[in-house]
């Protein structure tokens, strides 16, 4: 089964994977606070009323009913730089593992459950030591988009 983080080397390779669907690019320069990366989600997922928490962003995230898209990619670029500047860094690994359960859950959401639509959520990682590095801290499994068929 295809884990639910994927590594990308360029957006090149993204768009050649998931250009018909809705990809939310959040760029790691502008994100390197959580702060900054709960307003740059909102924003670009649209969220309502997003409390600034993981709490908050979980319940968001397993939602998503006011997108229209059934396919959802967050795509993470400048990966060195995400959420670098947050006083606890044990932060980064909780959003990690938050985006890697939140995209397993829709996995798991029957198509024929009538009180929701079903949405997949995939998120893409730019290609970065530092985001290997977390990913394997917190034991999340991850593939290179270049070994999907």
């Amino acid at each position: 089964m295809t884990p639910n983080i994927l590594i990308c080397q360029s957006e090149r390779e993204l768009e050649a994977h998931f250009a018909d669907d809705f990809i939310a690019h959040i760029d790691g320069k502008k994100t390197v606070t959580l702060r900054q990366f709960y307003e740059e989600i909102a924003d670009l997922l649209e969220i309502p009323d997003l409390s600034f928490n993981l709490e908050s962003l979980n319940d968001s995230l397993n939602d998503l009913q006011w997108l229209e898209d059934e396919r959802i990619v967050l795509y993470v670029t400048n990966t060195n730089d995400f959420i670098s500047k947050e006083r606890d860094p044990a932060k980064m690994g909780s959003v990690l593992s938050l985006l890697d359960a939140t995209a397993e859950d829709w996995k798991w959401i029957d198509e024929d459950d009538q009180a929701i639509d079903k949405k997949e959520l995939i998120v893409v990682l730019e290609d970065s030591p530092r985001i290997r590095k977390l990913l394997d801290q917190e034991s999340i499994d991850y593939k290179l988009l270049a070994d999907l068929k």
